[in-house]
């Protein structure tokens, strides 16, 4: 008996360094593209005023940005994410739960399910992680988040980061 139980914590703990793992390579994926995004949309504003900024300062002004907000954005997005994902799962394993009309079909069916609920996820998080940053701190934080075109490229983002945690997910779990 208590063999089963060292197996059955063994096996929690995997799973919860599975998930951990899931969430950073997601947080990781997520936070470059927006954090890239964000520098070039300031750049662009800058551009659009007169500034001259040359490619290989552009690209450098990335890398600048990347360790600059890594320790703010970075953190900020990985809750983001802990939080939506968490609940991305147990819809996922409710959308598992309901039966296809096929039964065949089920697992072709409820992978893609679960993909796209992983993907709208990640772009709800981010979106409402920018929209409520907005009246706690009286400031977009993120500059290249203001208005909507920063919203959206934000979000897609956050969509592009949840749609990897469900493709890692549906790889190194049993259930995704």
């Amino acid at each position: 008996m208590e063999i089963n139980t060292n197996n059955h914590q063994r096996t929690k703990l995997v799973r919860f360094g599975l998930f951990i793992f899931q969430l950073l390579i997601t947080t990781i994926v997520t936070f470059i593209i927006a954090s890239a995004l964000h520098t070039q949309s300031v750049l662009s504003g800058l551009i659009s005023v007169g500034a001259e900024i040359p490619l290989g300062l552009r690209i450098e002004t990335v890398f600048v940005d990347f360790v600059g907000l890594l320790p703010t954005y970075g953190s900020i997005v990985f809750v983001g994410m802990l939080i939506a994902m968490t609940v991305a799962i147990l819809i996922a394993k409710k959308i598992q739960a309901t039966p296809p009309e096929h039964a065949t079909e089920m697992p072709q069916k409820n992978r893609k399910s679960a993909l796209w609920v992983y993907t709208l996820a990640g772009a709800v998080a981010m979106f409402t992680l920018l929209a409520a940053m907005h009246p706690i701190l009286n400031v977009s934080i993120i500059a290249g988040a203001r208005g909507f075109t920063g919203l959206l490229t934000q979000s897609i983002a956050g969509a592009i980061g949840g749609a990897v945690f469900g493709l890692i997910r549906s790889r190194t779990n049993k259930y995704s």
